[in-house]
């Protein structure tokens, strides 16, 4: 008697437009399709042979360079370099769909909508991530009409991305998608075992166990909310000498090097010792990084759509200090499990850091309950169930198309 033959697993495409791994929407990308090639054929294509593409090809992830480049704000000549190389990696693209027979295509965030058409066009069904909430009305309208024509099923990230890009639009068909916690194994808190580490990072600073280190991690873009954070730096200097310190993780962003001398100017500015500036640091090296410190501030001068950097310092027992604007309020459960002030208040934020350094109580408290949020809303376990039925419901409805 012949055995049971198994069912062929669907084929699956990813498209990611951007090949660093210093950013938290590639390594989503990454984690999805590592996490779905257990249960599905997944192919991922990006747009050179960047690092994202060696790390995920040395994973064993079969993954295709499609050579295009990145949207961005491109200049001159520039723009029509970017369409060229697009409309090329859109031939290639539809060809290795045709090609690997896949059915089902999920785009990796707002900026592969170049790509959006391929499949619609192919028959094949598509959803995205939406990572976004963008400022100008012009350009989200611009988006929620190409969504619309392409047929393309959209995951926010967030509700309050929801209600920004999509608002009341009943023609696209949105669902929210939380991402999911970050890696419990290295993302985790200060332990006993990990204690030493944390005194040593802080005596290479020139910093003790009675100090009180504010914490701040992101690239060094102008948006990202340095100064604000230095201006809470400074407004907490001027009560005296308090004994906090102040830890930027902030990697250099090319083009930036007249906001970069700025920033670290303002730092240098505060009182000899206080400031520790450190030049970006690999994914791996960012838990550290946020044990050495006793509390978390984000204040960027946009609504982040669910900015990754606020769950990595849940993860690691750090109090979080932030804007009432975004996704931000989603994660810590409207200052249930954080401290959350409108948008501008920086006097809110310093006396909001004060209280946590005095009160521990209230600190532990907040602490336990981000943990808490981090396990049930944002467990990996209902992200990745809720991302499987979506795939399954839209391969369902689809008509077979090989």
């Amino acid at each position: 008697m012949n055995p049971p033959m198994q069912a062929a697993r669907a084929r699956i495409a990813y498209l990611g437009s951007s090949t660093a791994t210093d950013g938290g929407a590639e390594l989503r990308l990454l984690h999805m399709a590592r996490k779905m090639r257990a249960e599905f054929e997944v192919t991922l294509f990006l747009p050179d042979q960047g690092p994202l593409f060696e790390v995920a090809r040395a994973q064993g992830i079969s993954v295709m360079n499609l050579d295009f480049l990145r949207l961005r704000r491109h200049r001159g000549l520039g723009w029509i370099k970017w369409w060229k190389s697009v409309r090329r990696a859109r031939r290639r693209f539809a060809e290795e769909l045709v090609t690997r027979k896949v059915e089902l295509v999920h785009f990796n965030d707002l900026i592969d909508l170049p790509f959006y058409s391929v499949p619609r066009r192919l028959g094949i069904p598509a959803l995205s991530h939406l990572r976004f909430i963008l400022a100008d009305p012009t350009a989200k309208a611009f988006y929620r009409r190409l969504a619309r024509q392409s047929r393309i099923r959209v995951l926010p990230v967030s509700a309050a991305v929801a209600k920004a890009m999509l608002p009341n639009d009943k023609s696209i068909p949105h669902q929210v998608l939380y991402d999911p916690s970050p890696d419990r194994t290295l993302f985790r808190p200060c332990t006993e075992e990990l204690h030493e580490e944390r005194r040593m990072l802080r005596a290479n600073f020139g910093w003790g166990e009675r100090d009180f280190v504010v914490g701040m991690v992101s690239k060094l873009l102008e948006a990202k909310g340095h100064l604000n954070f230095l201006s809470v730096a400074e407004r907490l200097e001027q009560l005296g000498p308090t004994g906090f310190r102040f830890l930027m993780v902030a990697g250099p962003s090319p083009g930036r090097d007249r906001y970069r001398r700025e920033v670290l100017q303002r730092g240098q500015s505060l009182a000899t010792g206080s400031f520790q500036w450190v030049p970006g640091a690999p994914h791996e090296e960012v838990p550290r990084l946020l044990r050495a410190s006793d509390c978390f501030l984000h204040l960027p001068d946009t609504e982040d759509s669910l900015p990754g950097v606020v769950l990595e310092a849940m993860a690691c027992g750090l109090p979080v200090v932030s804007w009432r604007s975004g996704g931000v309020p989603e994660e810590l459960e409207d200052g249930k499990a954080g401290v959350l002030l409108e948008a501008g208040d920086l006097e809110g934020v310093v006396e909001g850091v004060r209280r946590l350094r005095a009160d521990t109580n209230f600190r532990d408290e907040v602490v336990q309950r981000a943990l808490e949020r981090l396990d049930t809303t944002f467990s990996e376990e209902a992200h990745f169930d809720l991302l499987r039925v979506t795939y399954r419901n839209a391969l369902e409805q689809a008509p077979p198309r090989w």
